[in-house]
C-alpha cells in the first residue's frame, strides 16, 4: 500500500465551511466528535457524506480539535490583555 499524503487543512476547512453552509457543524464535546444537523439542507447532505466518508472522522476531528485549541488560546490570551489593559489605566487614574 502506497503512503497517502494526509488531506491539508485548507481542504477540511473547505469541508466544514460548506457543511456549515447546510447546518451542519463538527463541535468536541465531552471529548468526542459530534455532528449537529440543525435544520439541514438535505440536497447538499449528499456532498457532504461523501466527503466525510472521503477524509474520515479521525482528520475531521484533529483538525476541530486543533482549531478549538487555537480559538481558547487567543480567547485566553485576549482576556489578560484586557486584564493587563485595566489595571494600566487604573495606575494612569492615580
Amino acid at each position: 500500500m502506497a503512503y497517502q499524503n494526509p488531506m491539508p487543512d485548507a481542504h477540511v476547512a473547505e469541508f466544514l465551511d460548506l457543511a456549515r453552509s447546510a447546518n451542519v457543524t463538527f463541535e468536541i464535546v465531552a471529548d468526542r466528535l459530534h455532528m449537529r444537523m440543525v435544520r439541514p439542507n438535505w440536497t447538499m447532505w449528499s456532498p457532504i457524506r461523501h466527503l466525510l466518508d472521503e477524509i474520515g472522522h479521525e482528520r475531521i476531528e484533529a483538525f476541530v480539535r486543533r482549531d478549538a485549541e487555537a480559538r481558547d488560546a487567543v480567547e485566553n490570551w485576549n482576556e489578560v490583555s484586557v486584564e493587563r489593559l485595566n489595571a494600566a489605566a487604573e495606575v494612569m487614574r492615580g
